[in-house]
């Protein structure tokens, strides 16, 4: 979901928004136990590409802003995240994209990929830009990240993610994470009719328009995955966990097709 969470301060805020995907937290531990057993017998996070790697010639930190970049150009009335258009939409060439859930809810998707392909998804991941009314804020990179760091290390309570019922390791503390990504300063467009940040909030901001923003998030590169039947479910949470901000989930149920 890109859900603005507005505080007080002597400046304007900008917008920030959490990508989450998550269940209970009674749920979530008796998943990761059991997944935790279930697993088919290969190697934890085998599948995984390595986050100091620079996968297809782009680092961690640039897919994570192409990913975004992505995300927000679909129109909230369009968009995979609510469910309003396909997880295959608007996909191309070797990496595609898992997109994350709007609301508090747990969603299972259905999503046919061709070999060969690279998926990269945020499992949690908080984003912060210069979009604000009457009028845009002047934050400066460094100012955003520091913010969108600010967030992540309060906030960011939980991260999960299983792969045919492998446990991804090395995501259970968020602030420590191997797989935490900081981006540099990037430019999302968004559609140009009924964008998603005006629909979650920031109603003045025009359709087409284009605005600089960073993200902070653990992200995960997964290895093609062979031709046939996959399920990856990725969890996530912010906030306490006995009465968290934010709870989200998603399974996907992957077709490789030859």
């Amino acid at each position: 979901m890109n859900t603005s969470i507005q505080t007080q301060s002597s400046r304007k805020t900008p917008v920030r928004s959490w990508s989450l995907c998550v269940v209970s937290v009674l749920t979530l531990l008796a998943a990761t136990a059991s997944s935790s057993l279930a697993g088919n017998g290969s190697e934890s996070g085998s599948e995984i590409v390595p986050p100091q790697a620079n996968p297809l010639g782009l680092s961690y930190a640039e897919w994570a802003a192409r990913y975004w970049q992505w995300s927000l150009s679909f129109p909230a009335t369009a968009n995979p995240a609510a469910d309003s258009a396909t997880s295959e939409s608007n996909q191309s060439g070797q990496v595609w994209f898992l997109p994350s859930v709007t609301g508090n809810r747990s969603v299972t998707r259905q999503m046919t990929i061709p070999a060969g392909k690279f998926l990269f998804f945020p499992v949690l991941s908080v984003y912060f830009n210069n979009a604000d009314c009457p009028t845009n804020t002047d934050f400066t990179e460094a100012e955003l990240l520091e913010q969108a760091n600010g967030a992540w290390d309060f906030a960011a309570s939980l991260t999960v993610c299983t792969i045919d019922g492998v446990e991804v390791k090395g995501l259970a503390n968020p602030q420590q994470t191997p797989y935490r990504v900081q981006t540099d300063l990037f430019y999302v467009t968004v559609a140009d009719h009924d964008n998603q940040i005006a629909a979650s909030g920031t109603t003045c901001f025009p359709d087409g328009g284009t605005i600089d923003t960073v993200s902070v998030g653990a992200f995960l590169m997964v290895k093609p995955l062979p031709v046939g039947q996959h399920v990856i479910r990725i969890v996530g949470a912010a906030g306490p966990l006995a009465n968290p901000f934010f709870v989200k989930d998603a399974t996907y149920e992957i077709t490789v097709t030859p």
